[in-house]
């Protein structure tokens, strides 16, 4: 008795949230597993919301994960290359069991409906934007139709075969229809608004389109009549919401677009990201019922919140939000963010500090050469990011480790931005927002071209992207680690100013 009630207090030490109404549990063993980050999505009132995301440190090789019955429906667990996939049901024991020295089956999954768990997994399901391409030859939207239902078939196929089988539950085959259906409707949708957008180009692209396809219009109308965008039920699933709201996205701003505008020659086109933004707010709150409506401007803003920009705009919409849904279980999810915004409008304002430094008459600096020449005989990390990269901000939570350890070695801090001239604020004000100690340069359009042929043989470039350069200026680091990969980061360096 007494060895079962210890193990029942490390339990609930383990596992987030273990006390109280527990309805179902998920247990992972990792084999021979080392300390390593463990990141999972549980439902919120069971929708997926990829705001709610959390992330924690496997260690020892195990984790416990407890779900109330709020939180059951699809989850998602991401740990080393592993994307597990899962519907969760009230009552379900879960035991997920990774050897990643085992080729043939490196997971294994046992449990209520452990076969459609595992297929689910290993089912491939990206993102619809990146396989658009795949139906680029499908010049008629009967063709278009004809080919993602193709695909949609053989995958659900073989979970009527389980089921028939009698190795899913009727719950968890309903929700692999709901979920398979909105999945390929999103890609089918993702296609057609892609052709939509041409029409709204300027009339000397290369891409534009004068003319809607009418077939593809109508197969878009039917999409909507069969799969709707406002259906409560659907916000359980994968396949409604991939991480983007991708098919409301497309229903709000692009095919509700083209309902409006199909009698006009030229579709409107919001000029300025505060107008749009406006626009699809008041579109949402006019074209879908409440609960639909109160998820996807949740979504909305997580996703415009997390990109870190125009904030000042975004507390408004915020507080409209929080007005209309003051019960809302969106709002903790979003709090985080919303006081970041906050805190935003304070920095913003106030002037850069001294270890923030502008590089004098940065506008006229046209080669890379050009731009080192003052930092010879210093070792120097560089940072390329943009206002726009969500990844290259993420590094930032560690800059203050990681510049008292550049100043305590003699090392320089350059950041080089690759912005255009329309987001000089933004990158102004994120220098002071995330308190970016060191050298700072907006590359022009010269030194652009000049650091992407050094850096990206010319092929544009790729962020973020960190560099470093010896006390004779020669680039000795191409692509070196992650201010957040600290130890292997700093001893790299260590090595340079020896």
């Amino acid at each position: 008795m007494k060895r079962f009630f210890f193990l029942f207090l490390l339990l609930c030490e383990l596992t987030p949230g273990l006390a109280g109404d527990v309805a179902a549990t998920i247990a992972l063993e990792v084999k021979n597993g080392r300390e390593t980050v463990v990141s999972y999505m549980l439902p919120v009132n069971h929708t997926v919301f990829w705001g709610a995301v959390k992330e924690d440190t496997l260690r020892n090789g195990a984790y416990h994960i407890a779900l109330k019955e709020t939180q059951t429906g699809f989850v998602d667990i991401r740990v080393r290359q592993f994307n597990i996939r899962l519907f969760v049901q009230p009552g379900d024991d879960l035991r997920l069991y990774i050897d990643e020295n085992n080729p043939e089956k490196p997971l294994r999954i046992e449990g209520n409906n452990n076969a459609g768990q595992e297929m689910f997994t290993a089912l491939e399901l990206p993102y619809p934007g990146n396989i658009v391409s795949r139906y680029k030859r499908d010049s008629t939207a009967g063709l278009l139709e004809k080919h993602v239902e193709a695909d949609k078939k053989v995958r659900l196929d073989i979970f009527r075969i389980l089921y028939n089988e009698r190795k899913i539950n009727k719950a968890f085959m309903d929700f692999m229809q709901m979920n398979l259906d909105y999945y390929h409707a999103s890609v089918m949708s993702e296609v057609i608004a892609g052709k939509y957008a041409l029409t709204g180009l300027p009339g000397d692209h290369p891409s534009y389109t004068r003319v809607f396809p009418s077939d593809f219009a109508v197969l878009w109308e039917k999409l909507y009549r069969q799969y709707p965008a406002d259906n409560v039920a659907a916000l359980r699933t994968f396949g409604y919401n991939e991480g983007f709201n991708l098919y409301t996205g497309n229903y709000v701003n692009g095919y509700l677009h083209w309902v409006r505008n199909r009698s006009r020659s030229v579709p409107s086109v919001s000029t300025d990201w505060a107008s749009g933004m406006r626009e699809t707010w008041q579109t949402i709150q006019s074209n879908l019922s409440p609960a639909v409506a109160e998820y996807v401007m949740a979504g909305m803003l997580f996703t415009e919140l997390s990109r870190e920009k125009n904030y000042t705009e975004l507390l408004k919409f915020s507080d409209d939000f929080k007005r209309r849904y003051p019960q809302s279980s969106y709002t903790t999810l979003l709090e985080p963010l919303i006081k970041k915004a906050d805190s935003y409008t304070v920095k913003v304002k106030a002037d850069f500090t001294a270890e923030q430094k502008l590089i004098p008459g940065y506008h006229a600096i046209d080669s890379f050469r050009q731009l080192m020449t003052p930092f010879l005989g210093k070792v120097v990390f560089i940072e390329f990011w943009a206002s726009w990269c969500i990844t290259c901000k993420d590094q930032f939570d560690h800059e203050d480790e990681l510049s008292r350890f550049l100043k305590s070695k003699g090392a320089e801090h350059l950041f080089i931005s690759v912005d255009n001239d329309k987001h000089d604020e933004e990158w102004r004000d994120g220098i002071k927002l995330f308190n970016l100690r060191g050298s700072h340069i907006r590359a022009n359009e010269k030194l652009l071209r000049d650091l992407s042929r050094i850096f990206w043989q010319g092929k544009g470039y790729a962020l973020p992207l960190y560099v470093i350069i010896s006390r004779s200026g020669y680039i000795v680091e191409f692509d070196t680690y992650r201010p957040s990969e600290k130890k292997k980061l700093y001893d790299r360096i260590q090595k340079y100013v020896q």
